[in-house]
């Protein structure tokens, strides 16, 4: 019974220090948080100066330390009697009646003693029994030990989330208050400079010094300069480059050794020593450009400059003139490509084929000091050669003929070094294409040629058309010249004269078509040139524009496709066809020009832009045959005065009438009746066409923007060819 009275004492012993450990360990943590947390804040505000990280580390530990001896290892040193145990547990549980403190006294009595053997057993046989009545001692610690255990628990969540989660500067100032971290290195903070170490540079040369800015930002970034070891401390403001970090600024004219550091957001970087000697420096240097043979430029001789702007391919001979004769030297290209520099009568010089942009830099030989840079950094800035321009003078348009015109057109090309052939293609309503050539060799920066089609020779009758577009060469690289195109146009053949002013005037009296009757060859006319310009210009497009427009073109060709088919329908269905051969010539193009179209949308939808064009243009063909049929109706309407003259019955005339109301969508009752119907598919048709506007807009700008480009250009003669080539 002894034994179980002291464990139980025992037992209240030991959750009372544990109740004291948790408590002081809740306030040494939370304690040490709020110290490690303004130390972190102090340190970054202070941008980690070395001296502040020492102080307030050695005061953090400090802190930590007198906390832990305060807070937990002088209340626990303490040493408790087991009548002081009892007592405390009866003060805890006043149901026990101090038997439990009468018990652990008597027990502890030695037997010399006179007391009764009997009576001290019974005693702590009754303690015993009270004790097991409180569960053995363990609810005197229960509700405090779980109080300071949820405080201990809480403060340790709540650093574990400040350092996970919380603001940049507490990891990073909290990181420095480690001990085995040195204090220069805890700092994440830092400016790398260029030089980074102590340098010698050649008397009365510059020195480029660059900064890069690491776990940090700052607007202004300050070189401090001291010249002479002895001088005041100058701040020269450091400017940030057009693309990529970092700053860079040039110490000018080194005559006497320097020293400089960078600043910026309160950090510093070290301090750079820069010695001054007689060693090789460039005093002065002069280009010679060389260009390809195919521009026919004369070399040119720059002097006072370093930086190369010259076309691609141009080799340029680097003249240098040092201040003290060297050993020996080279051209550094882009830090990696070494061209060894030949003596000559008054300095040095070698060559560079311009290929790329970088930059180079003169190094020299100075024995015994080994290799030492010997001239600033100059850049290479290789220039593209511009493709030509081209365009027509006249007629510049599409323009509507009779079938025995002749029509002349002039062509005027541009180009920076010189047209080397202009050729002139058409092809008759979609055939075969035909190629004139107009200029054949040559380099004149600017030429003007003309063609004139005589159209009576091309056996063409009304709804024909001739589509044709120059094409313009210049004088370039073998296997690698340039060419360009002018957009695609086309001349109409219109019925002669008479017939075609009675056609205008029958549709003028309000005979339903109006001037609608070229909707559908008008539409089809710009799908033409849309695939055209898409042909001529798709290296300017990437994947998914290209992919775009073509199905821009092909979604705009399919709409197109199932009118035309709906209107032949329509034309059969209403027997118009058997009554008038006129009619079944019209439904005969429109079902020519359905199965054209299929094939341009098929064709479209493989993206092969350039199969599309012969489809297209037959389509077109068929579209203007059958229109000019209608035409042929008007006229025969016009003559007949409403009757039934020009061999038109009266069925034959009213059923021509239904014909102009399927052609004038925008005052056809018909087509207003089914307009609910259709919104949708009209809708995804002006997208389409809008899409071929915006296409063709874009496209004359570009163009328009080319030819000033090339006539500002030519207009400059040789005496610019060398810089904008």
């Amino acid at each position: 019974m002894r034994d179980q009275l002291l464990a139980t004492v025992r037992r209240v012993r030991l959750r009372w220090r544990l109740r004291l450990a948790f408590t002081g360990l809740a306030i040494v943590v939370g304690a040490i948080l709020a110290v490690a947390a303004g130390s972190a804040l102090a340190i970054d505000r202070l941008r980690f100066d070395p001296e502040v990280v020492a102080a307030l580390r050695g005061i953090a530990w400090i802190a930590g330390v007198a906390l832990a001896i305060r807070f937990l290892a002088w209340p626990l040193r303490r040493r408790v009697s087991d009548l002081q145990v009892a007592l405390y547990l009866e003060e805890r549980e006043p149901s026990l009646g101090g038997i439990v403190l009468s018990a652990v006294e008597f027990s502890g009595r030695r037997r010399d003693e006179k007391t009764s053997s009997a009576l001290v057993e019974r005693i702590v046989e009754r303690a015993v029994e009270r004790c097991a009545a409180v569960e053995g001692g363990r609810r005197v610690e229960r509700a405090r030990l779980q109080q300071a255990t949820g405080a201990l628990a809480g403060v340790a969540a709540v650093g574990a989330l400040l350092l996970l989660a919380g603001p940049p500067w507490l990891g990073r100032g909290a990181s420095a208050l480690l001990p085995w971290k040195p204090a220069a290195e805890a700092n994440p903070y830092r400016i790398a400079i260029s030089p980074g170490q102590d340098t010698v540079v050649a008397r009365g040369s510059d020195l480029r010094v660059e900064a890069t800015l690491n776990g940090f930002g700052a607007d202004e970034v300050d070189l401090v300069v001291r010249r002479g070891g002895q001088g005041e401390w100058t701040r020269w403001p450091m400017v940030a480059p057009d693309s990529g970090p970092g700053f860079s600024s040039l110490l000018l004219d080194l005559d006497v050794a320097a020293e400089f550091f960078v600043e910026a957001g309160g950090v510093r970087s070290p301090v750079v020593h820069v010695g001054v000697a007689d060693l090789p420096w460039v005093q002065s240097i002069a280009l010679e450009y060389r260009y390809p043979a195919y521009t026919g430029l004369e070399p040119q001789r720059v002097e006072g400059t370093g930086d190369i702007a010259a076309l691609i391919g141009t080799t340029v001979r680097v003249e240098v003139t040092p201040i003290v004769t060297p050993k020996g030297g080279w051209l550094v290209v882009d830090a990696r490509d070494s061209v060894p520099l030949v003596a000559r009568d008054s300095g040095f010089a070698a060559a560079i084929r311009v290929t790329r942009s970088g930059a180079y830099r003169v190094v020299f030989d100075a024995a015994p000091g080994g290799r030492v840079v010997g001239s600033p950094e100059y850049l290479i800035d290789p220039l593209e050669d511009q493709p030509p321009t081209v365009r027509f003078e006249t007629p510049g348009r599409d323009i509507q003929v009779t079938a025995v015109e002749e029509v002349l057109t002039r062509v005027r090309a541009v180009d920076d070094y010189g047209i080397a052939t202009v050729e002139l293609r058409y092809s008759v309503n979609g055939e075969a294409e035909q190629r004139v050539a107009m200029i054949s060799g040559g380099r004149r920066k600017e030429a003007a040629a003309g063609h004139t089609f005589f159209l009576e020779e091309l056996g063409l009758e009304p709804g024909d058309f001739v589509s044709y577009h120059a094409r313009a060469t210049e004088v370039g690289r073998p296997g690698a010249a340039q060419d360009a195109a002018t957009d695609i146009y086309f001349l109409e053949v219109r019925p002669l004269d008479r017939s075609y002013r009675q056609a205008d005037q029958g549709m003028a009296g309000g005979g339903g078509g109006g001037d609608m009757s070229g909707e559908l060859s008008e539409r089809q006319k710009q799908i033409v040139a849309g695939t055209f310009n898409l042909v001529r210009d798709r290296a300017k497009y990437d994947e998914s524009e290209r992919r775009e427009h073509l199905a821009t073109l092909a979604l705009a060709q399919g709409r197109l496709r199932e009118e035309v088919a709906t209107l032949r329908e329509r034309i059969e269905g209403r027997g118009i066809a058997q009554l008038d051969s006129t009619f079944a010539t019209i439904a005969g193009a429109l079902e020519q020009a359905v199965k054209e179209m299929e094939e341009a949308e098929r064709v479209l939808g493989e993206r092969k832009p350039d199969d599309a064009l012969g489809p297209e243009q037959r389509a077109l063909k068929h579209l203007q045959r059958a229109e000019a049929a209608f035409r042929d109706v008007q006229v025969a309407r016009g003559q007949g005065g409403g009757g039934s003259a020009g061999g038109m019955t009266p069925n034959a005339e009213e059923l021509a009438d239904l014909f102009d109301l399927e052609l004038d969508r925008l005052e056809n009752q018909y087509e207003r009746l089914e307009r609910g119907r259709r919104q949708e598919a009209d809708q995804q048709m002006d997208e389409a066409l809008e899409k071929l506007r915006e296409l063709a807009r874009r496209q004359q700008q570009e163009n328009e923007r080319a030819r000033a480009r090339a006539e500002q250009m030519a207009s400059g003669g040789a005496s610019g060819a060398g810089g904008t080539g």
